[in-house]
């Protein structure tokens, strides 16, 4: 069920929620028996979309057009709306505008327009990372299109901990590692540079899959985990197959 009402105060870890209606509150008794139950707390985003966000949205749009061979204006606003309409499909956020959408849909309507381009192989004038508004969101979809997060090339799964000279990486447990996508050139140059250097020059840090997305994105199988489990299992009772 959904509460109604108002931060009033906020102590270290706790948050006091004030709500409108003291009968929907009245109501969680019904739901359940737990003194704490769960719950997840929504703040509306106030802030009006950055002038470089609206910058960030429109060049990524315009790479878009060129790409397609969209020249006039009609045909550009045709592409805005298709792509916010396809936004809104897949997030299930309602129609926006760019003179009063907010900060956080601003910044989820830059990713998924840098997951379409990845998607579709659609070249940009500028590196990803200059127009990337969340990180983390852009790591994730330039792994699953396996494109460089760099220059947008075709990419293989770097380990940011490396996984060492002569290991199998088909065999490496990919759990709780950071990863990040690069074509051989960075990969390479990453290698050279050392992570410290080049995570500074490009501005990346990788990102850490739970088990359902490296299936997901077929980096590890859920036969391969269960393998890896029952060999730590059978090493730490100290036995062997």
């Amino acid at each position: 069920m959904e509460l109604w009402g108002r931060i009033t105060a906020v102590s270290g870890h706790k948050v006091t929620l004030s709500v409108e209606n003291l009968e929907e509150l009245a109501k969680l008794s019904l739901l359940t028996t737990e003194a704490q139950p769960e719950a997840v707390i929504q703040v509306s985003d106030k802030r009006r979309i950055s002038a470089v966000q609206r910058k960030k949205a429109y060049a990524i749009m315009n790479d878009i057009a060129s790409y397609r061979g969209f020249i006039s204006q009609e045909d550009k606003y045709g592409l805005k709306t298709y792509l916010k309409k396809q936004f809104n499909l897949e997030t299930g956020h309602e129609y926006f505008s760019f003179k009063t959408v907010d900060m956080t849909t601003a910044r989820r309507f830059i990713s998924f327009l840098l997951d379409f381009v990845l998607k579709f192989n659609i070249p940009l004038k500028k590196p990803i990372m200059e127009y990337s508004d969340d990180l983390e969101a852009s790591e994730y979809s330039a792994l699953k299109y396996r494109k460089c997060i760099i220059c947008g090339k075709k990419a293989d799964v770097h380990h940011i901990d490396a996984v060492g000279m002569g290991n199998d990486r088909t065999l490496v447990d990919h759990r709780g590692r950071l990863l990040i996508a690069l074509c051989r050139e960075h990969h390479q140059k990453a290698h050279n540079m050392g992570w410290p250097t080049f995570k500074d020059e490009y501005h990346v840090e990788g990102v850490t899959l739970d088990e359902d997305t490296l299936i997901q994105l077929h980096i590890m199988t859920r036969k391969r985990m269960e393998e890896i489990d029952n060999a730590k299992s059978s090493s730490a009772n100290g036995t062997t197959d």
